[in-house]
């Protein structure tokens, strides 16, 4: 009954605001434990956590500040005798008294709430999916669930971290930082180095030892195995093109994934983009009189009927294409001369080991090439175009007889060559470069 009659009381002040404020000190096995008990109970919340792990926290640096109260019929606190006797001039009662307050707010603890409040948002935010699943790359926070809560509860409860102002409330300024890197403390030392680092890492200046961490512990996978299997590709082909060129650094806004460059040459390389190219055909611009006599032509036959699908499908549907084709290639790349295009490269990348798959993806990329234009016209009609086709496997369906050594068709269209690679092909060239 005891039971009941606490729970309801509990229930009662968690309906009506009146809360119990609880502080724990500890935040290891027992402690931690009683933090999710408190939490998970109604009419109870955590206000204050305090643990020992965070010794150098507890010795944060403070600056004390002179306060003077002024109290009517009390004392407390050093009494400031000659502001008090002014005071009691009209007022015998009123003593003024010195109540000095520490300020939590100094430079080298602003650093420090910065550098953990980045920490926060990352364990809070960016590695909460991650922390979910336990994942291998976590590396020292792997399976450290008790060590993240507790580097959690420094930020959100340690009654000594929250006497410093909110991070949003402020800009550590260079001044701020200096301090703390030539205090005496080690704690501010560190935030200060770590803050440092973080800044310059955010803007961009990245050391190559830096990029070489990032890339071998980090691990971004995209949504589709396909488009993995393109980027795995295109990267393959990159290491082969790369042996003539000299690899261009980019800027974030451009579209390329890789430039190479070398004297006034110039390559760029595209995923899913038309590098200012286009596979489109607009509706509008079609001439049906080029289809005359479509009767005895199949392939204006079957122009033909595109056309009249397109015709129904606004009357059925109500809707209204704008295009008769368009397309985007898996990968474009774009020789340049000076400011002139010398050359183009369409490919189309199919994550499959299927003849079918293979034909449909070596049906699109001729479409693409014979449709790839810009304001001046068809490419194919006045520039090299060349086709790649990669899939994950074709020695089931396609001999060896068919591909030249550099992996050309043999008797392919006389106006253009195409290439056709597997994932084993890349593989051998990377291990032939080697």
């Amino acid at each position: 009954m005891d039971l009941i009659r606490i729970r309801q009381d509990l229930e009662l002040r968690e309906r009506e605001g009146e809360k119990i404020k609880v502080g724990i000190a500890g935040t290891g096995f027992i402690g931690s434990g009683l933090l999710r008990q408190v939490n998970a109970t109604p009419g109870m919340e955590v206000t204050g956590v305090l643990t020992r792990y965070p010794k150098r926290v507890r010795r944060i640096k403070t600056e004390c500040e002179k306060r003077t109260i002024t109290r009517k019929g009390e004392v407390r606190g050093k009494i400031d005798w000659k502001r008090t006797t002014t005071e009691q001039l009209t007022d015998k009662t009123i003593f003024v008294c010195q109540n000095p307050s520490k300020n939590y707010d100094v430079s080298e603890n602003l650093v420090l709430k910065k550098v953990l409040s980045v920490i926060y948002q990352v364990l809070d935010n960016e590695l909460t999916k991650a922390i979910e699943e336990d994942y291998e790359w976590l590396g020292e926070l792997q399976g450290e669930e008790d060590l993240i809560n507790s580097l959690k509860n420094i930020y959100q409860r340690n009654v000594h971290v929250n006497r410093i102002k909110n991070p949003k409330e402020y800009q550590v300024s260079e001044r701020d930082i200096s301090k703390a890197q030539n205090s005496r403390k080690e704690l501010y030392r560190e935030s200060a180095k770590l803050l440092i680092n973080y800044r310059r890492l955010m803007r961009g200046n990245y050391e190559e030892d830096d990029l070489k961490e990032l890339l071998e512990e980090t691990l971004i996978i995209p949504d589709k195995t396909s488009t993995l299997f393109e980027l795995y590709s295109l990267f393959k082909l990159l290491k082969k093109w790369e042996e003539d060129f000299q690899l261009k650094k980019i800027d974030k806004d451009y579209d390329e994934v890789a430039i190479f460059e070398k004297n006034e040459l110039k390559k760029k390389v595209y995923h899913t983009e038309t590098g200012g190219l286009t596979l489109y055909e607009a509706i509008d611009e079609l001439d049906e009189q080029a289809l005359d006599n479509w009767e005895e032509n199949p392939l204006k036959r079957m122009g033909k009927s595109q056309i009249e699908f397109v015709k129904m499908k606004k009357n059925l549907l109500e809707i209204d294409p704008e295009s008769f084709y368009k397309g985007i290639p898996d990968i474009l790349v774009v020789d340049h001369e000076a400011d002139n295009i010398t050359e183009i490269t369409v490919g189309e990348v199919k994550y499959t080991e299927k003849e079918d798959t293979f034909s449909t993806g070596l049906e699109e990329l001729i479409t693409y090439i014979y449709f790839i234009k810009d304001e001046e016209g068809y490419k194919l009609d006045d520039k090299k175009v060349r086709g790649i086709l990669v899939v994950d496997g074709k020695d089931d369906y396609l001999k060896d007889d068919k591909l030249d050594d550099e992996n050309v068709v043999i008797d392919g269209p006389a106006s253009f060559d195409i290439e056709v690679y597997d994932r084993q092909d890349l593989e051998e060239y990377e291990k032939k470069r080697e």
